[in-house]
């Protein structure tokens, strides 16, 4: 039943995209597909239309959903974003929910940067040309940073909120970062008098290792920030109760737990990686002019907060127009850690632009 509805929403597309705008609602919830290049990209739109602001967001991975976890209202956007304004979900081209008969040759960061833009354009000529938002989590933030950086496109959107986002795959420089975000950790530390062993050891360290280059220097690196909950670094698990694993389960247009066993996420995550190998759009981020928000975990591990900092102080943004948040008891992911003041600093820059 559900594959004929589908099948049947297809056909009228083309009809409803032509003559009819969906409706505007302060509680939307609109889905649709977008077809391009082989793929038939699901997208979900929830929440305050009537509020003419939408929020794209933008997942990470590369090759996670973002429909499951709106679906199972996994980061509590429910209260707060979208009583505020319209969060559309969408999952990427070989990811989730998605369809078609998708070619790896389209598995390409320009290729996603062009399903963003269809999107976009259908939300625009849809909803009568809102003000549009693009919120990137970690490998969304690539994403969404080449598409502000591609030409005509960033004059569409209204403002940028990354979260940990994902500027740079030069690994040696990311290692810079990490040595600098443990060499503060440790100073931060020993200035609080916390496990002053343990934080001398590694200031020493880091400081006889200008370079992190070896695997085993990467496993002493480790050894002194340690995994979450082990030393410093918070831990962050959104827990699901058995009624939205059932949703996902019996609601999701595809079965969502032999595909996370399944190469298809291991290809994705593969082909976009190899495609972002090398690349540092630190260095090009002065073109990125528009309102800016980046939210960043103290804890992140992953993309240090350091390099975070660069980041904001390379964009073109005037400084009254964007802002970094660096949110204290937080990782990679803060709006799990901290969905409360996550929620509250994204409504109030969406608020003032």
């Amino acid at each position: 039943m559900k594959r004929l509805n589908y099948l049947a929403l297809m056909a009228i597309l083309p009809l409803l995209f032509s003559c009819e705008k969906f409706k505007v609602d302060s509680q939307e919830n609109s889905f649709f597909y977008i077809k391009n290049k082989g793929a038939e990209l699901p997208v979900w739109v929830r929440g305050n239309t009537t509020s003419k602001k939408f929020i794209i967001y933008i997942n990470g991975g590369p090759g996670a959903t973002s429909l499951d976890i709106a679906r199972a209202d996994m980061f509590g956007w429910s209260e707060g974003l979208e009583t505020n304004f319209a969060m559309v979900y969408y999952d990427q081209r070989g990811c989730g929910n998605a369809q078609g008969n998708i070619n790896d040759n389209t598995l390409t960061i320009k290729q996603y940067v062009e399903d963003l833009d269809q999107i976009i354009t259908v939300l625009a000529e849809q909803y009568d040309q809102p003000k549009i938002y693009l919120m990137g989590a970690s490998f969304g933030g690539f994403i969404g940073a080449n598409y502000l950086l591609t030409d005509q496109f960033q004059q569409k959107i209204s403002g940028w909120i990354s979260v940990d986002g994902a500027y740079n795959f030069d690994y040696d420089l990311s290692w810079q970062y990490r040595r600098t975000f443990l060499i503060n950790l440790a100073k931060e530390e020993l200035s609080l008098g916390n496990k002053i062993e343990h934080w001398t050891n590694a200031l020493v360290w880091a400081e006889d290792n200008p370079v992190i280059s070896t695997g085993e220097q990467k496993n002493k690196w480790r050894s002194f920030i340690g995994w979450p909950g082990e030393i410093i670094l918070p831990e962050e698990r959104a827990a699901l109760s058995l009624r939205q694993y059932l949703g996902i389960g019996f609601f999701s247009s595809y079965n969502p737990f032999p595909a996370y066993l399944s190469s298809n996420l291991e290809k994705v995550n593969n082909h976009l990686n190899e495609d972002a190998e090398g690349t540092n759009l630190i260095s090009i981020v002065s073109q990125i002019t528009i309102p800016s928000l980046l939210i960043w975990g103290r804890y992140d591990d992953l993309i240090a907060p350091e390099e975070g900092k660069e980041v904001f102080t390379q964009f073109g943004t005037e400084d009254s127009h964007k802002f970094y948040k660096l949110l204290p008891n937080s990782s990679h992911e803060p709006y799990i850690s901290d969905p409360e003041n996550f929620k509250k600093e994204v409504i109030e820059f969406v608020t003032k632009y």
